[in-house]
């Protein structure tokens, strides 16, 4: 039997604004997580463009592709994973270590974002030693360290419970705020979704109004 072709988004046409909460929501399979990786470079459409800051980055080679992606996005699975043999501090240095940040100065930088979210007293605890929600923050404050201009949240709230699902709500406006930089997340938790600057919903790899 020969393989079917599957078309993950159809003839999407979308603007996004330089700043604010962006939240994308649909039913499961609808294209929501195949609709960010493209918008941050990780999977390449088939064909057509996408273009930030001016960039088309479905034209850029792979290491041109791999810089942009380090100095533009902060993304977040919706699965995360931390090092395990590293540290919470560590982990969220990692991102500035990556872009040549000197050690300590990384380190300070993860101490004090840690301490934002609630988490200086975990930060030489490792990922297993810490609760689900601790995790989730810890992995929210890896992926927006730095303040990257784009940053990219794939159901961060989808293993929580409602008082965990709400800090990561209040964090994640409170840092959008703080730094004027471009949150997308994907979601269907109403605790986020009320946060929202534009709302958008796709269906079957199409964006509906």
């Amino acid at each position: 039997m020969g393989k079917s072709e599957i078309t993950a988004l159809d003839e999407v046409t979308l603007h996004l604004p330089d700043s604010g909460i962006v939240i994308i929501s649909g039913p499961s399979g609808a294209g929501k997580s195949t609709l960010i990786r493209s918008i941050s470079g990780l999977e390449l459409p088939s064909k057509g463009s996408i273009y930030v800051e001016g960039v088309d980055i479905t034209r850029l080679g792979a290491y041109e592709l791999a810089w942009f992606r380090r100095k533009k996005f902060g993304f977040k699975p919706q699965d995360p994973k931390l090092i395990p043999q590293l540290t919470i501090l560590e982990n969220v240095a990692l991102p500035l270590l990556f872009n040549y940040v000197p050690r300590k100065c990384a380190l300070e930088a993860a101490m004090e974002l840690l301490q934002d979210v609630g988490l200086g007293e975990r930060i030489m605890h490792k990922p297993d030693e810490v609760s689900g929600g601790e995790y989730e923050r810890a992995s929210l404050a890896q992926t927006i360290i730095g303040s990257p201009p784009i940053v990219i949240l794939d159901e961060p709230t989808a293993h929580l419970d409602p008082e965990n699902s709400r800090k990561i709500a209040e964090l994640v406006k409170a840092k959008q705020k703080e730094t004027g930089s471009l949150y997308i997340v994907t979601t269907l938790e109403d605790t986020i979704i009320r946060e929202a600057d534009l709302r958008i919903y796709i269906n079957k790899g199409r964006i509906e109004v």
